[in-house]
């Protein structure tokens, strides 16, 4: 195991092992994107957690309304503030006739069969536009209680991995990756005596604290959980919040079109690497 994992486990269950912070997410944005779906968006929390995602995941085999809406709640709290996340969500629906059914079988077969069969066969059954970090926090959602683990594999676990396990994890539907990334964990977790998940939340936070503001998210839960060293970096937050909420702003406008969507989503991300360099 990763000596910075144990630090990390160290460090979190000195604190009281809380759990990850609810995600903030612009409302408005995602009733006007997708409106189907207005009445599940008004019963969440203006902080979407984990715990309350995980019961929208745990009816998705149930049928394809469900799988859809599981589907959203995930992309919901996946995406936080970014103002693109509704768009982006839509156009995997919109663009896939056939994401329904795929979204409900794949959420029996996860719930069934564990992660590593399920995103085997999500990758036979690919749905356009949905990338393994935003199709892994699917299938986390769906896990079933007594099936193999699912976990979530974004850019951030990834360079965790390749800085403190030496292991190349790649994010094109490789297997065979997944499944090593999978195995890692549970042993990892079993060694800790915690679950799957803790062991990657720990793996995710650290890395996050390690590299402030390079998830969307990331700055207004950074602040209240670690110390950003020296003022400028402080202030980068700050504008790295702006551009996001200016983003979630333009998104939320009448008569925006897909394509003033992405010509925006170039500008911002754009304006992010010129405030991430200044950050490293």
């Amino acid at each position: 195991m990763p000596n910075p994992l144990r630090v990390a486990f160290r460090r979190w269950d000195s604190g009281g092992r809380q759990g990850q912070e609810g995600m903030r997410w612009n409302r408005s944005t995602w009733q006007a994107t997708v409106p189907e779906h207005h009445g599940l968006l008004s019963s969440l929390p203006e902080r979407l957690d984990r715990t309350t995602v995980a019961t929208w995941g745990a009816g998705a085999a149930d049928g394809e309304a469900q799988a859809v809406q599981a589907f959203i709640a995930a992309m919901v709290w996946g995406y936080g503030p970014a103002g693109y996340g509704a768009y982006r969500a839509a156009r995997v629906l919109r663009e896939n006739p056939q994401a329904p059914a795929v979204l409900c079988e794949v959420a029996q077969v996860v719930r069934r069969d564990g992660g590593a069969e399920a995103f085997a066969w999500l990758r036979e059954h690919r749905l356009r536009r949905l990338g393994v970090a935003f199709a892994t926090k699917y299938l986390f959602f769906c896990n079933g209680p007594d099936a193999p683990p699912a976990l979530i594999l974004d850019r951030l676990v990834q360079r965790w991995l390749l800085r403190h396990a030496d292991l190349q994890v790649r994010l094109d539907w490789h297997v065979g990756d997944y499944t090593r990334y999978l195995e890692m964990t549970y042993a990892w977790a079993n060694e800790l005596g915690v679950t799957p998940d803790c062991a990657e939340y720990l793996m995710f936070s650290d890395m996050l604290a390690e590299e402030p503001g390079r998830s969307p998210w990331a700055p207004r839960q950074v602040a209240a959980s670690i110390v950003v060293e020296g003022a400028e970096d402080d202030e980068a937050g700050t504008v790295l919040e702006a551009i996001d909420d200016a983003a979630a702003t333009f998104a939320a406008l009448p008569n925006v079109t897909p394509g003033d969507l992405e010509d925006f989503e170039r500008g911002i991300r754009q304006l992010r690497r010129i405030v991430l360099a200044r950050i490293d």
